[in-house]
């Protein structure tokens, strides 16, 4: 209602364009145009990811999440996204955003936020690096352990009128890491054993050469995305991140890079009638090496299970043990009875 004022405990990313002042001063009308672009893109993302921007005036924007590691997630996936689209930029026209993430207790006006955690999150995107993100040590207990990130402990910092100090954290996304080590980026890897730790599946083709049956082969990506992101020691790319990519033939390991995977799905679809020909492959993108590839027939009715026997099959391949509580969740009832009754297994080329 109207003049009501709530608190309540949310996570908070706070985020401003590095340079803007120099970017509006030499072309107005460009920085406009990209920053309309980016603003649309973060957008989607946080939308993606169960938050909501709550302000977005000139180069800055607030957003608040249920959770520390939502905001997280989508503060990496909005680096990596933005960074992608900056590479099509010269180098003096690219627009790198900072990203400040606490988790505190905040006050809502009228959709509006104010409080101890805006105002928390707002310094620590200042000691951010171009394209990077800075965390508070609330926000790092929240997430320490379950996602494949690296971090750098910067001890406790005194904020600009905070009166305690914060604990925080640098995030080493790609970019700050070069940052930090002045060398290039490249595809971050989690793991020393040089496993595959972190995936982006690609827009399946629809071979058809029928329009009408692009939505299959959407929503086999889309699925496939879903059910590979519930392997909790596999990274997975948003489906908003990989559209981009839709229709476009790009050099692999070019867009492991600008993804920061280790690793690529890609695949077709084919439909006939009632029947489906379905053919997936991973790529061990840092070495441009096909690691896996299968073709699959089905009628309509069972393409349900099968992104989950892919999926299943994907962690096989790169030497993930799946849990119980993930063997359940990638067969659910659908899978389990799919492939109990209308498996008909790989075709033969």
């Amino acid at each position: 209602s109207p003049g009501r004022t709530e608190h309540r405990l949310a996570a908070i990313l706070s985020a401003d364009v590095v340079g803007y002042s120099r970017l509006m001063e030499e072309d107005e009308e460009a920085t406009v145009r990209t920053l309309t672009a980016y603003r649309e893109q973060i957008g989607a993302l946080v939308r993606e990811h169960r938050g909501r921007v709550t302000d977005f005036s000139g180069d800055n924007f607030l957003a608040e999440f249920i959770t520390a590691l939502g905001a997280v997630q989508c503060a990496i996936e909005i680096q990596r996204v933005l960074s992608a689209r900056n590479a099509s930029l010269p180098a003096d026209r690219q627009m790198k955003f900072r990203i400040g993430a606490h988790l505190g207790d905040i006050r809502i006006e009228q959709d509006r936020i104010y409080g101890d955690g805006v105002n928390i999150a707002a310094r620590l995107e200042s000691l951010a690096e171009p394209e990077g993100l800075c965390i508070s040590g609330a926000v790092h207990e929240q997430v320490q352990g379950k996602l494949q990130l690296r971090y750098r402990d910067l001890g406790e910092q005194s904020l600009k009128n905070i009166t305690r100090p914060v604990r925080v954290y640098r995030v080493l996304v790609a970019a700050t890491e070069a940052a930090e080590n002045g060398r290039s980026s490249a595809p971050a890897q989690s793991d020393e054993s040089g496993q595959i730790r972190s995936l982006a599946v690609l827009p399946f083709e629809n071979l058809s050469g029928d329009p009408d049956h692009e939505p299959f082969a959407d929503g086999m990506t889309e699925a496939l995305i879903n059910d590979l992101a519930k392997i909790r020691l596999l990274r997975i790319v948003s489906r908003t991140s990989i559209l981009q990519y839709k229709g476009v033939r790009r050099p692999l390991p070019e867009v492991a890079r600008e993804l920061r995977v280790d690793g690529i799905v890609e695949g077709t679809v084919t439909r006939e009638g009632d029947r489906m020909r379905v053919t997936a492959q991973l790529i061990d993108a840092r070495r441009d090496h096909h690691l896996w590839a299968e073709s699959y027939e089905r009628f309509v009715h069972g393409v349900l299970a099968l992104q989950s026997e892919i999926a299943r099959t994907v962690a096989k391949q790169i030497q993930l043990e799946l849990t119980p509580q993930e063997e359940a969740a990638l067969a659910g009832p659908l899978g389990r009875f799919f492939a109990r009754v209308a498996r008909i297994g790989p075709a033969e080329d």
